[in-house]
């Protein structure tokens, strides 16, 4: 997959706690990029989850039928509206990408009521994750494994890699935490699949079963 960015700029604010007017955020196929100094906030990644998926397919005509559009970030204490931009957004990406949290020995926790599986895992790919993240379901608890954001292994009852993947994304309910850091040898592990392609296929079964 060729390498993809946007960036957005900020038009109008309402009582965000976060963000500020015109100011503006960067978004590729691995990472994204908030202005300096700016938390990462799980609905805004989770909007841009979205929005990454539906602009995929129009990247090579640089968004053109997309420039007018205004998208839409609220559901906590405030919102947000942005747009896309030709402005030039300094990228980090790899180096000072957007993190989930600062302190990476630290446990990210969470409920699976508040972000769907799809987009939970896409934050950690996104934003370069390296660790196991173990999800409770009430059928049972699943594992994926990830190295700087690639899967390296997936485990949910008797499924394996791409199909436990795949069996993960139709839960509604549960919880997560995420375990940051794997030992030496997992570190040389071979990856099960690109992210995007596994994502989107059981993207595209969840669909279908629907």
């Amino acid at each position: 997959m060729k390498s993809f960015r946007a960036a957005f700029e900020i038009t109008h604010v309402r009582n965000c706690p976060f963000y500020v007017q015109e100011e503006c955020f960067l978004l590729t196929d691995k990472a994204v990029e908030l202005p300096l100094g700016r938390p990462s906030c799980l609905l805004l990644v989770r909007e841009l989850t979205g929005l990454l998926f539906n602009l995929l397919p129009h990247a090579s005509t640089g968004f053109a039928e997309q420039r007018d559009m205004v998208y839409t970030c609220g559901g906590c204490t405030g919102l947000i509206k942005f747009c896309l931009t030709d402005k030039a957004v300094a990228s980090n990406v790899g180096k000072h990408a957007a993190v989930l949290a600062e302190n990476t020995e630290s446990v990210i926790s969470g409920r699976l009521e508040a972000i769907a599986p799809a987009e939970l895992l896409q934050v950690f790919h996104m934003h370069q994750k390296t660790g196991r993240l173990i999800l409770e379901f009430d059928r049972g608890s699943a594992r994926v494994t990830f190295r700087e954001g690639g899967l390296l292994a997936a485990r949910y009852e008797d499924f394996d890699n791409q199909e436990a993947v795949y069996a993960m994304l139709s839960q509604k309910k549960g919880t997560f935490h995420f375990l940051p850091g794997l030992p030496e040898a997992l570190m040389k592990t071979r990856e099960i699949g690109d992210f995007m392609m596994i994502l989107m296929e059981g993207l595209r079964r969840l669909d279908e079963g629907e």
